[in-house]
């Protein structure tokens, strides 16, 4: 905008046209000062009646999935503006199909530094006075968690180009890219053992029964339902028996420490586990189980760990999902820790699941105090080497990054 020293330089262009009787130089500065003034009231009311909005079609999608993002832009008054540039905060992790993101070209250098660019959605518009303008652009998903877009800057210029303005739009908007979920016949088990694990898996997780009392053992029963602590109080075999008319209820562990450091991160094994915990969620909420979900952090910047009590609302598979996906790569405790602090609150006899790249000697002592404790148990381990685990509960190995790769490009129906 013009400021004092300009009136002053055409005050002086003035004078000098007057003493010089120049008529030429005085249409000059009288055509100046017109811009100037123009340009006075253009800076003061150029961003008044200006809105500017923006609209997910779906504020919740799966990963690989598409949707719009539309802008709205109004210039609700008689000013017209002659240039108008938008700068709205992208997140990097959503793959922008069409239009243009201002800082692209740091993108590929981000994420071989695992670096956060800022990344902006551009638009420079011109508009008419009481004109508004749509656009429309198609985002994907590539990896779970919850995005936001936003905050903007838009700056508007004059025609003469004596200054801009600019306003900041703090309203953001958030999209929630859930984890994959496949069916569970599809979650990696080794070559040698294709069928046996998981008719162990579907049939703990498709059959949790509770128990309902001890009674003597005879041939036949189970050896993996014998009560030791009755057996050994008694000097007798007994047995639990459940009750197969109550609820079935399912809590699963999701244990976001990936390697022997807490502070290391391997992300393939921690998208393999929180996709089979997701997967296996929604298909026992299919089957019209209680389901709860529990992981020993949460997202970034979080200071406690997650907690979704066992439920089968309508809402239950959505508040699930919407839990797993912002979980980062940091366990606050470990996750035997977090088994023991929570079995007291868990239902009786519901079954656990946990799920752990690793399978330590204290996370198996507590899975077992658990089973000891009337709990069906079922480990499923994470990573490239099978570990070796005792076979005193069910156990099942996903695998590791190759798995990982095979569901990420597995095509669901």
């Amino acid at each position: 905008m013009a400021d004092k020293r300009w009136w002053s330089l055409l005050g002086l262009l003035f004078v000098l046209s007057l003493v010089l009787r120049h008529e030429m130089l005085f249409l000059f500065a009288i055509l100046l000062t017109l811009a100037s003034g123009a340009s006075v009231l253009w800076f003061r009311y150029c961003l008044h009646g200006v809105t500017y909005k923006r609209r997910l079609k779906d504020e919740r999608i799966f990963g690989g999935e598409e949707t719009e993002l539309t802008i709205d832009v109004v210039n609700a008054k008689p000013l017209p503006l002659p240039w108008l540039l938008i700068r709205d905060r992208f997140p990097k992790e959503i793959t922008l199909l069409t239009g243009a993101l201002d800082g692209a070209q740091q993108r590929e250098a981000a994420a071989q530094q695992q670096e956060t660019s800022v990344l902006n959605l551009t638009d420079l518009l011109a508009l008419r006075w009481y004109e508004r303008v749509q656009r429309t652009y198609r985002v994907r998903g590539e990896q779970r968690g919850a995005f936001t877009f936003g905050p903007a800057a838009i700056t508007a210029g004059d025609i003469f180009g004596f200054g801009r303005k600019q306003a900041h739009i703090e309203t953001t908007d958030r999209l929630i890219v859930y984890p994959r979920i496949v069916p569970i016949d599809r979650l990696a088990l080794p070559a040698e053992r294709p069928s046996g694990e998981m008719k162990a898996l579907r049939r703990v997780i498709e059959d949790p029964l509770r128990m309902a009392t001890v009674r003597e053992y005879v041939p036949g029963d189970s050896i993996r339902h014998i009560h030791w602590k009755n057996t050994a109080r008694l000097n007798q075999l007994q047995t639990k028996v459940f009750d197969p008319s109550s609820t079935p209820v399912l809590a699963l562990f999701v244990d976001l420490q990936t390697v022997h450091n807490p502070y290391g991160l391997i992300t393939e094994y921690l998208e393999l586990g929180i996709s089979a915990a997701a997967s296996i969620a929604i298909h026992a909420l299919d089957l019209r189980h209680a389901v709860g979900v529990y992981a020993n952090g949460g997202p970034r910047g979080a200071n406690n760990w997650t907690m979704i009590p066992p439920g089968r609302s309508p809402g239950q598979g959505s508040q699930i999902l919407e839990a797993l996906a912002p979980l980062f790569g940091f366990r606050l405790i470990p996750l035997y820790q977090l088994l023991r602090r929570l079995m007291p609150s868990l239902p009786y006899g519901c079954t656990v699941v946990a799920i752990s790249a690793q399978a330590t000697e204290a996370l198996l002592s507590s899975l077992l105090t658990l089973q000891d404790a009337g709990h069906p148990v079922v480990l499923l381990t994470v990573g490239d080497d099978r570990p070796e685990i005792p076979d005193t509960f069910a156990t099942h190995h996903l695998g590791g990054r190759d798995a990982w790769r095979r569901l990420e490009t597995l095509e669901l129906a």
